[in-house]
């Protein structure tokens, strides 16, 4: 038929990642990384998800050295670093009587 080729309307998909594999741990370390910047609005909590998120990090970076990894590692700090300042915002509040 004119040189043109008919697959009954079936498409061949292929996927092709280039062989590299997302590491598990550098995923976790940017979801708790991005959590301890938003619980470090509220205090302390923001400190526990940062250093959990801190030592995934290191982890995955020990695996393979991945954007996501570093880039978990950089909220975390900034999640701890939120979260030490709200925590002595509101102990010097406390102790002042303001709240």
């Amino acid at each position: 038929m004119d040189g043109q080729n008919f697959n009954n309307g079936v498409q061949n998909v292929t996927s092709n990642n280039g062989g590299s594999e997302t590491n598990a741990l550098a995923i976790v370390s940017l979801v708790l990384g991005i959590i301890s910047i938003i619980a470090g609005c509220c205090g302390w909590l923001g400190i526990v998800f940062g250093i959990i998120g801190i030592v995934c990090a290191v982890f995955a970076n020990k695996q393979s050295q991945t954007g996501l990894a570093k880039g978990g590692l950089i909220c975390s700090i900034i999640g701890i670093v939120l979260g030490v300042i709200m925590t002595i915002i509101g102990v010097l509040g406390i102790a002042a009587g303001l709240v």
